[in-house]
């Protein structure tokens, strides 16, 4: 069977040179970006997304859940989504579910999984749910979660079931990173964020009027600006620019 070679990384990877993973044979990258309803190293994911995306490789965002209900899980949606929204990511959205440290019953836990999957369906993303072979095969309802890309760790010879994605190993080495690296196979080509890898068409997407335009080589704010006949404190204000001086290729700007 053809796959496709990925890695998965957080703050705990430290500074990497993107150029250097690109010709590693690695064509794409999940870069953590929330934790929860808050994360002190947001800003790792701010700075290497653009990087990533820059050097050719496919970037998705993944969110490590801390919730329990359903509101919790709308919560942590809001943020997450929020966090990643000016970013041109190209390859799906996830969430991160492995631990129920609240002791969730299994259906509590599922009608939460699912809130949080289909607020990022809503915003457009190939929503992907990521977890371990066995907490999905015991703590989760897996039959109601099977409308959504699934991405499963198992640090074994074999993976042992059906899934999109296999993350096989926490030890790697690539070129460009310092620390070991979570590897991944991927067994399908993800190569667009919107919903065309849905495993079922019933669900219907909200109609976005957001207008949006992606950062390009030798773009400011005042140029966009001028070519979408706004202002510079319109971007700055709809897209919450701190230093309007800053902004990098592949960041998704909304216009209005």
């Amino acid at each position: 069977m053809e796959y496709i070679k990925g890695i998965d990384v957080s703050h705990w990877q430290g500074a990497i040179n993107w150029g250097e993973v690109a010709k590693a044979d690695v064509k794409f990258v999940f870069i953590k970006a929330t934790e929860g309803t808050s994360y002190s190293k947001l800003s790792y994911f701010k700075e290497n997304a653009p990087q990533a995306l820059a050097a050719g490789l496919k970037v998705g965002a993944y969110h490590y859940a801390k919730f329990a209900t359903v509101s919790e899980a709308e919560a942590e949606a809001a943020y997450f989504l929020d966090s990643i929204s000016s970013f041109a990511l190209n390859y799906p959205v996830v969430l991160d579910l492995e631990e129920n440290k609240k002791k969730a019953k299994k259906k509590t836990l599922t009608d939460a999984a699912l809130a949080f999957l289909e607020a990022i369906e809503e915003a457009g993303y190939t929503a992907m749910l990521y977890t371990g072979k066995y907490f999905l095969e015991n703590t989760l309802d897996e039959s109601r979660l099977t409308n959504y890309a699934l991405w499963i760790a198992r640090y074994n010879s074999t993976l042992g079931r059906g899934a999109d994605i296999w993350q096989h190993s926490d030890s790697g080495k690539i070129r460009g990173i310092r620390p070991k690296v979570d590897l991944n196979i991927a067994y399908r080509d993800f190569t667009n964020t919107k919903n065309t890898f849905r495993k079922h068409s019933s669900h219907a997407l909200k109609t976005k009027t957001t207008t949006t335009y992606t950062v390009s080589k030798g773009d400011t704010l005042s140029f966009i600006a001028k070519k979408h006949n706004t202002t510079v404190k319109s971007l700055v204000g709809l897209n919450g620019i701190k230093d309007p001086d800053k902004i990098y290729i592949g960041q998704k700007l909304r216009l209005k």
